[in-house]
């Protein structure tokens, strides 16, 4: 089946993504999925064929993966801003506790670093779970970056960053007016691990697709 990817991961990155919980793969979406992507392409179809899912397969070498759920973050109003998002680990949802899930967040414009994804290096090996939006309090990051090792990326259309479920993230807002910023934030599991169906307030408003199963390179849809 055809490979929708610029380039396959290689294997410095994927040993990467698993010291630090965290990658950076730079121009590996196709010019043609971010112009689609720009255009408003339908989610389903970025989430299938845009080889977002061949991305987290290939990083975790997973014959068949399952997508989670999808977030769209979109400031395409020049006028418009983002709130960032506070520091937090994705654990908090309460889907799973594992370390076969991958967070994919894939860009169509350019973001600068100071308003992109930043994922405290190594923090997806950390044995407690640190929460948000009213579960278990996360230590103040910001106040104390110097004591933590701190990944972040300028990110350009093509590039992906992609982080462990239980990574400890946020992002910047959006401070620059003039400059769009939309992004995908796309969850993807190990089809063999139990998930925990949360409601969408309890999943802080992530589109939950109900783990619908992805299956091979090729990322296709499972038919049923």
């Amino acid at each position: 089946m055809h490979n929708p990817l610029l380039r396959d991961v290689r294997l410095d990155e994927r040993l990467r993504f698993l010291r630090d919980g965290v990658v950076c793969l730079r121009q590996i979406i196709s010019p043609e999925w971010v112009r689609r992507a720009q255009d408003g392409v339908e989610h389903e179809q970025v989430m299938f064929e845009s080889g977002a899912g061949e991305v987290a397969r290939q990083l975790t070498v997973t014959r068949r993966l399952r997508w989670i759920y999808d977030q769209l973050f979109d400031s395409s109003d020049p006028g418009d801003s983002v709130a960032g998002t506070p520091w937090h680990q994705d654990t908090s949802y309460g889907l799973a506790d594992s370390h076969r899930i991958v967070r994919v967040w894939m860009p169509v414009d350019h973001v600068p670093r100071e308003t992109g994804i930043e994922v405290v290096r190594g923090s997806h090996l950390w044995k407690v779970e640190r929460g948000w939006a009213g579960r278990i309090e996360v230590r103040d990051i910001e106040a104390n970056r110097r004591a933590f090792d701190i990944v972040g990326y300028e990110v350009d259309a093509g590039d992906v960053v992609a982080f462990n479920y239980r990574s400890l993230h946020h992002a910047g807002a959006n401070v620059n007016f003039s400059e769009k910023r939309k992004a995908f934030a796309i969850l993807y599991a190990d089809d063999r691990l139990a998930l925990r169906h949360r409601s969408p307030l309890e999943t802080h408003g992530a589109a939950w697709h109900g783990g619908r199963p992805i299956l091979g390179a090729s990322m296709t849809q499972e038919t049923r």
